[in-house]
């Protein structure tokens, strides 16, 4: 190779390093010794190895959930640990959320939390100043709760704040096991990787609500539209009911005048329409009514806006059987079977008919896709007792089940949908409706056993 070759060969840590000890030695004995300089130097090149990674990831992962995972992997693997998390802050609860995680114990302390003024990751928060612990042993104050939770025993841990320069954190990412004893050099390296994380998650907030925004205006437009449709056949049906009305008192003055037996032809002709068209009416305007009120509820949950609730006492199960009513056709022809289990016991409840019918019908229709044919949903209802103050409600499926990634987040503003072309709005909606009833919603879901999710509500409203 020749020399100008040789000159333009990138340079790795050992070679420069070489070349720099190749020179005459300094005289200063305060000059770092050969082994120092070599170690400045690997750790440089970590450094640029890992830049380099998560470089090639952001180009290489449409997915902001993928680009974390990278990250989260890039950074373990660079400083050579067993295992890594990131812990998104949640401002709502002021708690630290297990959201990402690679590891042994990964799948366990997804959606775990911890107080964010607690613990070392709620040091590390607060103060924005990364940790590091050689060995936890020695930390009197180490909590163990997590190790508890998933089995995996913690020996040594790097703590870093999730922060771009300048700004406050919105999280931490831990480091933890390394193979070898690590240092400051290794914290630099891993300030630098969570200092990237930041940046790709502020992005991926940034082209949420920069959607949300196009989503709020163009609901904004099919709401009008829809109110628009809807206007003539709310309009037709309260014209059509008075003229039908009159119409059947005419038909039975002129049957007065005839033979028993033109009556009774006459009479046998219109009793199909006569007997049914009322309901067939109502139905036809709740339809209405309810299509405008689904509508108006999505561009709500986009805002984050939410209208006042009406409480009236009623009998819960009525509105129960009128989801299942509804939702008969959909599931007879995915071949699942839809079954109502209603407490008779259940006494009377004070609740908002409009928001429990459409979110218990979101819960039932979500679930109905999701059951392979053959399988049933049951939507369930219990009393607790006549010294309780609450009451439960589930909807259950033996169909496909959840990932803990996706369960862990339903009633999230990080909520997904594994339908193309989903939204993650359903669950959020359903979960707006049971906080306005002063209630609590709860998932449990496996993948390939299906997946229960309970509502526990007040008989009575404050």
């Amino acid at each position: 190779m020749s020399h100008v070759e040789s000159e333009l060969q990138p340079l790795s840590a050992a070679r420069l390093a070489d070349e720099i000890l190749a020179h005459e030695p300094l005289p200063d004995p305060a000059t770092p010794t050969e082994a120092a300089l070599r170690a400045v130097l690997q750790h440089r090149e970590r450094q640029i190895e890992a830049m380099s990674r998560l470089s090639a990831a952001m180009f290489a992962h449409r997915s902001v959930d993928a680009l974390i995972r990278e990250t989260l992997t890039i950074a373990v693997e660079t400083v050579g640990a067993d295992a890594g998390s990131l812990q998104m802050h949640d401002a709502v609860r002021d708690q630290l959320v297990f959201r990402y995680a690679v590891g042994p114990a990964a799948e366990r302390i997804l959606g775990f939390t911890t107080p964010a003024s607690q613990g070392i990751s709620g040091r590390v928060f607060r103060s924005g100043e990364p940790d590091i612990i050689s060995d936890v042993r020695q930390i009197p104050d180490f909590d163990r709760a997590v190790d508890k939770h998933t089995g995996y025993v913690t020996q040594s841990l790097a703590t870093v704040p999730i922060k771009r320069p300048g700004a406050s954190p919105i999280g931490v990412m831990q480091i933890l096991n390394f193979a070898e004893s690590y240092d400051n050099y290794d914290l630099e390296v891993l300030e630098v990787i969570a200092g990237q994380a930041a940046i790709a998650i502020e992005n991926a907030r940034l082209e949420q609500q920069s959607r949300q925004a196009a989503m709020v205006n163009l609901i904004g437009d099919i709401s009008h539209d829809i109110k628009n449709m809807l206007t003539p056949i709310q309009t037709g049906v309260w014209t059509l009911d008075p003229m039908l009305r009159e119409m059947f008192e005419r038909v039975d003055a002129a049957c007065a005048q005839l033979s028993e037996a033109d009556r009774a032809k006459i009479q046998n002709a219109t009793s199909l329409a006569r007997e049914d068209y009322d309901w067939i009416l109502q139905n036809a305007l709740d339809a209405a009514e309810r299509v405008q009120i689904r509508t108006k509820e999505i561009a709500d949950a986009v805002k984050g806006v939410s209208t006042p609730p009406r409480f009236v006492e009623a009998n819960f199960n009525e509105v129960v059987e009128e989801v299942v009513l509804a939702l008969r056709l959909v599931a007879y022809d995915a071949q699942v079977e839809l079954i109502s289990d209603l407490d008779p016991a259940l006494p009377p409840v004070e609740f908002d008919h409009k928001l429990i019918y459409n979110a218990l019908y979101n819960l039932a229709s979500n679930a109905i896709p999701e059951t392979p044919e053959g399988g049933r949903v049951v939507l369930r209802t219990r009393a607790l007792g006549a010294e309780e103050s609450n009451f439960l409600v589930e909807v259950t499926d033996n169909g496909r089940g959840m990932a803990p990634e996706v369960s862990q987040r339903l009633f999230t503003d990080e909520a997904i949908s594994t339908k193309p072309g989903g939204t993650g709005l359903g669950t959020r909606i359903v979960a707006d409706v049971v906080r306005r009833h002063h209630g609590h919603i709860a998932v449990q879901s496996e993948l390939g056993a299906g997946t229960t999710f309970t509502l526990l509500l007040p008989l009575r409203q404050k």
